[in-house]
């Protein structure tokens, strides 16, 4: 809006008269302040315009000020000359990034004998406040979708007032509408289940009377019959000579959550009833193994013993058996005797799982020496080197330890017996989380393609022939292990030995390193 074109009438001395008297004030104001004629020419502009505008009287006003605030001054002067009535208007100037700085400006006429004849333009910076107020309603959208996001309504009720104020959110929480519905304590009431009701009203006496804070769950019914759960917390606010003014609380729909809980506790009530059937299949299973071990212990052991008996005591009778006679004989002898074995490995094995596990500190290092001592008697014309790691501890049942690396050391015994310079080393992996052991040797080895069948009750890598043995005792091994929530694992290659491990979890306390491992040559 153009603010006229300068006329000749005048008025220019009468308006420089008019203002002599506050001149000395508008000069020095914070404030940017200029006063124009009707025709839209500068009688004055105080320092801060002037420093900001580069102005001096006489100008243009339209030529001078910012386009932001020509467009917004322009079109309130055509207002204040019409209605003679003072003006407020905002402007302000933009940059790069958007607003610079904000201003609130007071058009004012200027009267001489109740005719206008120019205006008083005063603009206050209210950047630092715009800014504010932008910043708070960014905070309050925040909060409302905060709100909305957590499900979570405010309310607040001045006491000395029949209604309550409630956020956009406890509205919908309610399922109710502003519109529709006016917060009061009755209402409120009736909405809450008949059930949760008297507790509710007793919580609210309490904050009232006491100013005790609350805070519980509550069930309410929404205007279509739908149930909602809801925790509520409630607060007083005190004046200064301690009497309530008002409450302020929150609401939050907690609906999903008992939802959730509710199917938890289904699935752990068909959890604890699956627990309790697949309990009862075990201990029916355990008590059919017993009942197996029983009746292996006797009837398949006994008739082996007479089996064998038998066999040796024809053998002694008669001295001159014919050849193949003799043969067969020996036969049912070995034949009789692997089964003893079998029978024996698969007893042992079905113990592992009955035996109630001791947990005490373990010397592996020295049941290593004794199991070795054990090999070499028995076997005195082998030669074979065994490094055992010294100081090698663990926390575990110490007979079930004993099994393990007698299990462990007899099978790297056995498969190095066909190499010249048979080497056993027994030690601990360094730099792992859990104490894990090894025992390695330079023997027949296996393809690790096999390796899934290590641990397999009755599988074996070598045929009877190579290497004696029933495939129970690596079986067992691993069954020992994991009683102890530990695993076991095995890597090698064929002709260039095996190295099985065993991991236990962590002692406590956690023992220190064991020392550098020493080796014991073993001559026959």
């Amino acid at each position: 809006m153009d603010f006229g074109r300068p006329q000749e009438n005048g008025d220019g001395p009468v308006l420089a008269s008019h203002l002599s008297g506050i001149g000395f004030a508008l000069e020095h104001s914070c404030d940017l302040v200029f006063v124009a004629d009707r025709g839209g020419r500068l009688l004055f502009a105080n320092a801060a315009a002037r420093r900001s505008w580069g102005c001096e009287a006489g100008a243009d006003v339209k030529k001078i000020l910012p386009d932001e605030a020509t467009l917004a001054i322009g079109a309130a002067v055509e207002q204040v000359f019409m209605e003679r009535a003072p003006v407020r208007v905002e402007w302000g100037t933009l940059g790069p990034a958007g607003p610079q700085s904000w201003y609130t400006c007071t058009l004012s006429p200027l009267l001489v004998d109740d005719r206008a004849v120019g205006y008083l333009s005063v603009s206050s910076d209210v950047t630092g406040l715009k800014r504010s107020e932008q910043r708070l309603r960014r905070s309050e959208q925040l909060m409302v979708d905060t709100q909305g996001v957590a499900h979570l309504g405010t309310w607040e009720w001045d006491v000395s007032e029949p209604t309550a104020t409630w956020s956009a959110e406890l509205y919908r929480i309610y399922g109710l509408t502003p519109e529709s519905y006016t917060p009061t304590y009755e209402k409120y009431l009736e909405m809450v289940h008949p059930d949760d009701r008297p507790r509710v009203i007793e919580a609210t006496n309490r904050v009232f009377h006491e100013h005790v804070p609350y805070s519980h769950d509550e069930r309410i019914f929404r205007p279509d019959g739908t149930l909602r759960h809801l925790h509520t917390w409630a607060h007083p606010v005190l004046d200064e000579g301690g009497q309530l003014i008002r409450l302020v609380g929150v609401c939050q729909d907690i609906t999903d959550q008992k939802r959730a809980e509710a199917e938890v506790q289904k699935l752990n009530a068909d959890l604890e009833r699956r627990v309790a059937d697949r309990t009862r299949v075990i201990e029916s299973s355990l008590r059919d193994l017993e009942a197996f071990n029983a009746m292996a212990s006797h009837d398949l052991r006994a008739p082996l013993s007479v089996i064998d008996g038998s066999c040796t005591l024809i053998t002694r009778q008669f001295t001159e058996l014919p050849k193949g006679v003799t043969d067969n004989l020996e036969r049912i002898r070995r034949s009789t005797k692997h089964m003893t074995m079998l029978v024996n490995d698969l007893l042992a094995l079905a113990k592992v799982g009955q035996i109630k596990l001791g947990r005490s500190n373990v010397d592996l290092s020295a049941i290593c020496y004794e199991i070795v001592e054990q090999l070499q008697h028995a076997e005195p014309q082998r030669t074979a080197t065994v490094t055992v790691q010294p100081g090698l501890m663990c926390v575990a049942d110490a007979d079930l330890m004993r099994v393990v690396l007698g299990n462990l050391l007899g099978n790297a015994w056995k498969y190095s017996a066909r190499v010249e310079h048979a080497q056993i080393q027994v030690g601990a992996v360094e730099g792992v989380d859990n104490p894990t052991f090894f025992v390695r040797d330079n023997g027949a080895g296996f393809d690790m393609k096999d390796a899934h069948l290590l641990f397999a009750p009755f599988q074996r890598l070598h045929s009877p022939k190579e290497f004696p043995g029933t495939g129970m005792g690596l079986a067992g091994t691993q069954r020992i292990i994991e009683r102890h929530s530990g695993r076991t694992w095995a890597e090698g290659a064929i002709n260039q030995g095996a190295t099985f491990f065993f991991e236990l979890p962590p002692p406590r306390p956690a023992g220190s390193m064991p020392p550098a491992a020493a080796s014991v040559p073993l001559a026959g």
